[in-house]
């Protein structure tokens, strides 16, 4: 019997440890807790909590003795494998005085590990009545056997353990997608440009394992007329290495991966007959991840991960993040591939230039009532910026600018093809900028190899004094009223194009009379910055340079903006294309 005071006792150590364990939700904080308040819970000599991975079997990745030493390293079992498997299966609490009488526990966790198992107990935990591992506790101090009471206790930590564990993994795995969506973005903004294939792929990998918590890792590439892979970039392996360095196919673990062209995730490398125990490259830790770089079902490559700085294995979360990564990083590496195939050559270069200087204006139609400035400025020698002023009838104008997301030449391409589309529209299309945007959106749909478009278009009435216009997912024009001493952002917005099918853009109308200036641009300008990161010219800067440029004409007045945001961050260089186009009423 447990004398009531000893009971409350329990309790109130079980209310406190739930604050806890509820207050922390970083699953590897999480788990050495729960342990270590079981075994002090119940007086015991060691504790070891198992998950089960997706619902195919269970893993412990450590045990804590008495001394909260750590007595066991990663361990896996499957449904029905000792006490431990038996409580997965049957779902149920086990509690043994003397477990080596019972024929259903397994002694080889004793033998691997010198700790000697007398008494313990073992209970699921559930989410919702989802099991999603296990909970024991082994040998009762001072050779006492545990009773219904502990059993109690551990019952009661055990759903307290099961909510926490849960929350973390829900964390863990917004985390993690949050992690996904902002490197992909990474990928898309920086990665294709001018920079070497090899340097790029050291950017790539560096990028991939600070986001996944890992230490090292390589990028190969693969020769699929050797049939063998060759490093690309890496960490943990000494750069002059890289030569003497190639896998087959078939063989180790990148190996199979490449042959297969299926991920792979490894808890304990000394278990897995694919691990080649004689390499001279040691990992630190025992698990790995791997995925091939697949493009449109062409092998690219393989890239593994290893050492997570955690200490902890990787997981089937992990490794769904980096198979995500790897598609996009795939798709960055064969467009790196072509972008330098067609750059050594420099023919199809100077063809996308030729193709872009016919896409921009060089004559904009001037007449009594319009004037324009425009500065334009790619990154690389082309890019996805394109603006156009174009003459409907007497008295109406439409104007455009968009921006096609990365740059350099894959941008300017995609570009092009976008111009090409929109030029070819029946004329009652460019008369409505809703139905303009619309019509465009449902052509672009799928065929922008995941990059997208943003696009401000308006339609100029001189006869009204007004401008009707449509925004998809651009940056909204200033409009600064010639009686007036600010510039304000006109109130129209919409979603990018061609990423979602099927979207309506809403129109707007605004007054655009006499002495009215109105200033279109790309994000290229807002999102200048110093070279060592510390300064950025933002929107708000923007702004107060247009009503500081009132009095100037169009064209120095475009000049002036571009030159205003270089000497405030005190860099000529740009990261992405520049575009500013202004449109006065005379």
């Amino acid at each position: 019997m447990t004398d009531p005071q000893t009971s409350l006792s329990k309790f109130r150590s079980l209310l406190h440890i739930s604050s806890i364990l509820n207050a922390n939700l970083d699953l590897h904080q999480l788990l050495p807790l729960i342990m270590l308040y079981s075994k002090d819970l119940l007086e015991a000599e060691a504790s070891s909590l198992f998950l089960l991975e997706n619902d195919e079997f269970l893993y412990c990745e450590v045990a804590l003795g008495e001394k909260g030493e750590i007595i066991q390293e990663y361990a896996r079992l499957e449904f029905g494998e000792g006490i431990v498997g038996m409580v997965a299966k049957e779902k149920k609490p086990i509690a043994l005085e003397d477990a080596y009488k019972d024929p259903r526990f397994n002694p080889s966790m004793d033998k691997r590990t010198g700790f000697k198992t007398k008494s313990l107990i073992c209970v699921p935990l559930f989410v919702e009545e989802r099991l999603i591992g296990t909970l024991e506790v082994i040998n009762k101090t001072n050779d006492r056997i545990f009773n219904d009471a502990d059993l109690e206790y551990l019952i009661s930590l055990s759903e307290v353990a099961a909510t926490a564990i849960q929350n973390a993994n829900t964390k863990d795995s917004l985390d993690k997608r949050i992690l996904e969506l902002s490197l992909l973005y990474e990928f898309e903004k920086l990665s294709v440009s001018e920079k070497s294939l090899n340097e790029l792929g050291k950017w790539m990998l560096n990028r991939v394992l600070e986001y996944l918590g890992a230490s090292s890792g390589t990028i190969y590439l693969a020769n699929t007329t050797q049939q063998e892979l060759g490093i690309l970039a890496a960490k943990g392996i000494p750069e002059d290495a890289y030569d003497q360095i190639k896998v087959p196919f078939g063989k180790g673990v990148s190996g199979w991966v490449a042959e297969k062209k299926e991920s792979l995730l490894i808890h304990n490398l000394d278990m897995d007959p694919r691990y080649n125990q004689l390499s001279p490259f040691r990992f630190e830790s025992k698990s790995l991840i791997s995925a091939p770089l697949i493009y449109q079902n062409e092998l690219l490559g393989v890239i593994s991960i290893n050492n997570k700085l955690s200490g902890y294995a990787f997981q089937h979360s992990d490794l769904d993040l980096l198979t995500n990564i790897a598609a996009r990083l795939s798709n960055t590496i064969k467009n790196a591939q072509l972008f330098h195939q067609i750059v050594d050559t420099g023919k199809e270069l100077n063809r996308a230039k030729n193709i872009m200087q016919k896409i921009m204006p060089s004559v904009l139609p001037e007449t009594k009532e319009l004037s324009y400035g425009v500065s334009h400025i790619p990154l690389e020698q082309v890019g996805g910026d394109f603006y156009d002023v174009t003459e409907i009838d007497e008295f109406q104008y439409s104007i455009l600018i968009a921006d096609i997301s990365g740059h350099g030449l894959s941008a300017a391409v995609l570009a092009a093809m976008s111009h090409m589309v929109l030029k070819n529209f029946e004329p009652d299309i460019k008369l409505s900028p809703s139905l303009f945007l619309t019509t465009l959106n449902h052509m672009l749909f799928g065929k922008l190899a995941g990059n997208f478009l943003t696009a401000f278009y308006g339609i100029i009435n001189l006869k009204e004094n007004s401008i009707l216009c449509a925004n998809a997912g651009h940056h909204a024009p200033f409009l600064m009223k010639g009686t007036s001493a600010d510039a304000s952002a006109l109130d129209v917005k919409g979603k990018i194009l061609g990423l979602i099918p099927d979207l309506y853009y809403e129109e707007k109308k605004f007054s655009f009379g006499s002495g009215d200036r109105l200033v279109l641009y790309t994000d290229g300008i807002t999102e200048h910055m110093s070279k060592d990161h510390n300064k950025r010219y933002d929107d708000e800067l923007f702004q107060k340079a247009i009503i500081k440029g009132k009095s100037k004409s169009a064209q120095d007045c475009a000049n002036s903006l571009i030159q205003e945001a270089k000497d405030y961050v005190n860099s000529n260089e740009f990261a992405d294309d520049v575009t500013i186009l202004i449109v006065d009423r005379k």
